[in-house]
């Protein structure tokens, strides 16, 4: 993991001194060098570009609090000591949520209980297949046993077993007291801590974002006038027609152009139907272009509609369809979640 830099103005908080102490302090470092007290650039600490103030090291913070600690009432060490592992915890756990946002595409919601895949808890925790089967046999033996239905289930149709969110905080418990690297048993320990909150922050991006593509469906309709712009029909008094917001580049391929407005347009319900027939059924993934060759073959006097569409084409660049197999949790259908 990456040096972690405490500022001058986070140092000076810390360890409850003025600014013009730091200075003084920093000036009595500079002006004898190879004395006791000695603070190296590059070393102990950098000197930011543009404002000139220092960003002190581990190092470079414990020399500062030795040496108050020294000269002055102390306690300083102390106080910098805390302050570093209470930082340094936090750094970890950031390292943490990331790898659990990475690893945990596999999510999903059963009888009011999230489940993650055996294979991203391993991901996760950053261990073998193996060793997770053998500390969960462990786990089923401690004071508080992991409970099939509870704490891990198998689910046929999502690819085997997967574990709950208390199941991973067993894990987490029986890894954090089986290993024997610091290191390993810190970062298990806090995946016990980090998962539930972390899944919750998830779980509500996952509602945002299906509430965003709601609206932009909704906009879409609005923009086109609630009018199918291939067929140029709307719903009226006598002619009661369905209409639906296409994604021109499919929700499933291209989820993360889902919620944008521009890769919407508006149609009957009948010529929604054609297209993903015309494309082989609603699960297949089609693009812009794939829309515009329906048009041509099926409705070929609609070129005021074919304009529009290559004039998308340009807004909405070339995107990349994501990996299906694999989608981001993100991504994830609210169905899976809700």
């Amino acid at each position: 993991m990456a040096e972690h830099y405490i500022t001058s103005k986070e140092l000076v908080n810390t360890l409850k001194i003025s600014s013009q102490d730091l200075i003084t302090i920093e000036q009595f470092f500079d002006a004898i060098p190879d004395d006791e007290w000695e603070l190296l650039e590059g070393k102990d600490y950098k000197v930011v570009a543009g404002n000139g103030l220092r960003e002190y090291t581990t190092s470079g913070a414990y020399t500062i609090a030795r040496y108050l600690d020294a000269t002055r009432k102390p306690g300083f060490w102390d106080v910098i000591k805390e302050w570093f592992s209470h930082t340094k915890r936090e750094v970890r756990r950031a390292f943490v949520r990331k790898k659990i946002l990475d690893n945990c595409s596999s999510l999903v919601k059963r009888n009011d209980i999230f489940f993650i895949s055996k294979s991203d808890v391993v991901a996760i925790f950053g261990t073998k297949p193996s060793y997770l089967s053998k500390m969960s046999e462990t786990a089923q033996r401690a004071e508080r046993p992991l409970i099939q239905g509870q704490d891990y289930d198998e689910f046929i149709d999502e690819g085997g077993l997967h574990y709950s969110l208390s199941g991973i905080v067993k894990l987490s418990q029986t890894l954090g007291t089986s290993l024997t690297k610091k290191n390993r048993q810190e970062w298990c320990t806090d995946v016990g801590e980090v998962i539930q909150p972390q899944v919750k922050d998830i779980v509500g991006q996952i509602v945002d974002r299906d509430k965003g593509i709601q609206k932009a469906m909704d906009k879409a309709k609005r923009r086109d006038r609630k009018t199918c712009q291939v067929t140029g029909e709307k719903p009226n008094r006598v002619n009661a027609l369905k209409i639906a917001a296409h994604h021109l580049y499919s929700r499933s391929a291209y989820p993360y152009l889902a919620d944008i407005e521009n890769n919407l347009i508006t149609l009957t319900c009948e010529v929604h139907e054609q297209f993903h027939q015309y494309m082989g059924g609603y699960g297949k993934p089609c693009t812009i272009d794939d829309f515009i060759k329906f048009v041509q073959q099926y409705y070929p006097s609609s070129s005021k509609v074919v304009i529009w569409l290559e004039a998308q084409k340009r807004v909405l660049g070339s995107p990349e369809p994501v990996n299906q197999r694999k989608p981001h949790v993100l991504y994830l259908p609210i169905s899976k979640v809700s």
